[in-house]
Parts: structure tokens; sequence; C-alpha cells
């Protein structure tokens, strides 16, 4: 499954463009309420003002501005100039670029259990079966289109594999903390995988 780049500057930059069609719709709506009171006039016989003209004239630049910086933002995306459909595409690709972050938080935790090491001349079979079932979940998480409850569970913390890590790179948890760790890892995994990580003898290398 192609994924997107996942980049916080982009969510940003989506956000900020759909604020701003939000606020262009709000004119968009005031401008339609003052041109039934100009066509109401015309058929009296009054002119518009220089004012209404100017008016239509500034928010068509805003639009043509906004319609542009939108596509650019959407990668060269066609979407038809009509500012709800341009919304809609907007959202779609800002929750698609946010679902690409999360996804990305979750590789990066099955990476990191992948990426472990042991501390011994022979192949410690625990950490090998563990490390066997992350890169499974890592093809799955990479191939899944939507986020699934182990996905969500890797981002929030609560997966066993993140108390696996935390009990190698958490030097701050507190002694209720490292036990409640330990025992959980162990019931999880086995006392032998338990009882090695407690021990040092499985770290996570320097990159």
């Amino acid at each position: 499954m192609a994924t997107l780049t996942p980049n916080p500057a982009q969510v940003a930059e989506v956000d900020q463009i759909i604020q701003e069609g939000n606020r262009l719709q709000q004119r968009l709506g005031e401008l339609s309420g003052a041109l039934h009171q100009v066509a109401a006039q015309l058929e009296g016989g009054v002119p518009p003002s220089t004012g209404m003209a100017a008016s239509i004239i500034e928010i068509s630049k805003a639009y043509e501005t906004w319609h542009q910086k939108a596509q650019q933002a959407l990668g060269g995306q066609a979407v038809e100039a009509v500012l709800p459909r341009v919304m809609e595409a907007l959202h779609n690709h800002k929750r698609q670029l946010e679902e690409s972050s999360l996804r990305q938080k979750a590789l990066n935790v099955l990476e990191q259990v992948s990426s472990l090491a042991y501390r011994g001349s022979e192949e410690f079979m625990p950490l090998s079966t563990v490390q066997f079932d992350a890169l499974g979940m890592l093809r799955s998480v990479k191939d899944n289109p939507v986020l699934d409850v182990t996905t969500k569970a890797l981002v929030e913390g609560h997966h066993p594999f993140n108390a696996l890590l935390r009990l190698i790179t958490d030097k701050a948890m507190s002694n209720e903390e490292w036990q409640a760790t330990y025992q959980s890892i162990g019931q999880q995994f086995g006392t032998d995988l338990a009882v090695a990580l407690a021990r040092g003898f499985i770290y996570l290398p320097e990159a």
C-alpha cells in the first residue's frame, strides 16, 4: 500500500488552508445575502454601489489565490473549483496525513523491537520469537489501509511491545512501575525474556 510521508508541517499547512476556506465560505454567504438585496434594488431601479462591485472582485481574487494554495497542498490533485468540493478534498487529505503520521509511530515501535540485540554468542529464542512476530506485524501495519486496534495500541503505548521497550529505555520509572512492567512482560512473553531484559542482556543498539 502506498503511504504518504508523514510531515507535521504539512498537516499544519492543510489545517490553515481549511481555516481560510471556512472564512471564505462565511464571506461568500454574507455576499450572497447582499446580492439578494442588490437584486431587489435593481428591480426597483436602484443601481448597485461601487463598493459592492469592489467586494465581488476582492472575494473573487481571494478565492482564486486560496484555490491555488489548496491545489498545491493537495499535490496538484485536480479538484473542481467549487468551495465545498475543495474543502472536502482538504479534509480527506488532512485525515490521510494524520493517519500516516500515526502509522509511522507504530512502525517506529515495531522497528525498534526488531532491532533489539542480545548480549550473547548464541541465538536467544525468546527474543527471536518476539522479533519474528514484530516483523510480521510491521508488514501488516504497512499493508493495512486502516488503523486497526493493534496499530492504535502501539501508538498510544498500550501494546506489550511498548512495555518491552519501556523496560529497556525508561530509566525514570518508579520501583512500582518497573515491577508492574516486568510482571506484564513475563506474563505476555515469558519469564526468560523478562529476566534477560531485567539483567540488561537485551539492549537497543545506538542508531
